[in-house]
């Protein structure tokens, strides 16, 4: 397929090899220390980026490609700037639309679920002190990396195969991931701000994903130019394990938004 298209990858900022620029805290100041995380690496400047990117490759539109919270990212920032976008192809978009989520526990507990009994005490050690936000502004960049990164072997171990891709030296998000739930508040739903995106979008979703199909019909349901796809035995990572199916639904939707 990029033969035929070029593709433009990013890291959002935050994570992987982008830009971190929040490391640690020392005020002791809640309030001013939440504002300061929110304004370096909440949801506004993350959608900001991409708009960003847009200006620098001096495209007046783009095709979005987001995969997971990617996906999420990608409608917010299409529902913002629906001029700007040609088509968007979403992977798995992350249950985030409506928070509290009408699956309780989300992503975590769909995880607790599928790991065996002897792990899960573990796991919900693990999960209290990702979610200690009373405390969190003592941690480090480095200290919240270490700990975003444990969250692998038990998705894995979920799972139950090795559909996960390579790290390749690149380290997930530190405060990243914290901003995000700053952001987002416990209370919020921007599913009407997707209905009124006339763009085509195509939803895919892998039929062996842990996260479930309705989850990511929800997007293009709500989506009123929107098709959906289903990528047999493919887990939350279709591109990567089933590359050629994953070439296919999207060069086939390519083909005809272009």
């Amino acid at each position: 397929m990029e033969d035929e298209f070029r593709f433009n990858y990013y890291d959002q900022r935050g994570s992987g090899d982008s830009t971190r620029p929040v490391k640690g805290f020392e005020s002791n100041n809640y309030y001013d220390n939440v504002s300061k995380l929110d304004q370096a690496l909440g949801i506004s400047a993350q959608i900001a980026d991409i708009e960003r990117i847009r200006q620098i490759l001096d495209e007046e539109k783009l095709v979005l490609i987001g995969h997971s919270f990617g996906g999420f990212l990608a409608s917010l920032y299409t529902s913002e700037f629906p001029e700007n976008v040609e088509a968007l192809v979403l992977i798995a978009p992350a249950d985030m639309l409506v928070m509290p989520q009408e699956n309780e526990g989300g992503l975590f507990e769909m995880v607790r679920q599928n790991l065996p009994d002897g792990l899960q005490n573990e796991y919900d050690q693990y999960i209290q002190e990702c979610l200690n936000f009373q405390d969190i502004f003592s941690k480090t960049e480095a200290d919240l990396v270490v700990l975003n990164e444990k969250f692998r072997k038990y998705y894995l171990t979920a799972v139950g195969d090795n559909s996960l891709p390579e790290k390749n030296g690149a380290e997930p998000g530190g405060w990243m991931v914290h901003a995000m739930y700053f952001s987002m508040g416990t209370r919020h739903d921007y599913r009407q701000v997707l209905k009124g995106v006339d763009e085509p979008v195509l939803g895919i979703h892998g039929t062996n994903d842990l996260q479930p199909e309705k989850t990511s019909r929800v997007y293009a349901e709500l989506f009123p130019n929107a098709q959906f796809r289903t990528i047999e035995n493919a887990g939350h990572f279709p591109f990567y394990t089933h590359p050629r199916e994953f070439a296919e639904a999207a060069g086939q939707f390519f083909v005809r938004v272009r």
